[in-house]
């Protein structure tokens, strides 16, 4: 990635805007999950002061965050719907997985399309 896309994406975690953007509707009517989430975060920044091995297990965290986060996204959604499509009994398995996706991708547009 070069540099300034980087120090970009930097920027924007810092932001405190952001964080705000995200946790307000979250929390507004739930102080439980606020203060779950506070212990959360306070957890995090404990493990970063326990050096590098506290540094790793908080990388592992966050990338099950992402992996847990997925599904509620558009492209999670969308990678569900492909996965679906590639299950049904008629559908053509080919050795080639570009040509497997771009099946999916076909059928999956057909499937929206309807609804």
């Amino acid at each position: 990635m070069p540099d300034d896309q980087q120090k970009a994406k930097t920027a924007l975690c810092l932001d405190e805007r952001v964080w705000l953007e995200l946790f307000q509707p979250l929390f507004a009517g739930d102080g439980d999950l606020a203060e779950r989430t506070a212990k959360l975060v306070d957890n995090l920044l404990l493990e970063l002061d326990k050096g590098p091995m506290g540094v790793t297990r908080v990388g592992i965290c966050l990338e099950n965050a992402l992996r847990l986060i997925f599904p509620y996204t558009p492209v999670g959604r969308a990678c569900m719907i492909l996965f679906q499509v590639s299950l049904d009994k008629n559908f053509p398995p080919k050795p080639d997985t570009l040509a497997t996706l771009t099946e999916a991708m076909k059928r999956t547009k057909a499937a929206l399309n309807k609804t």
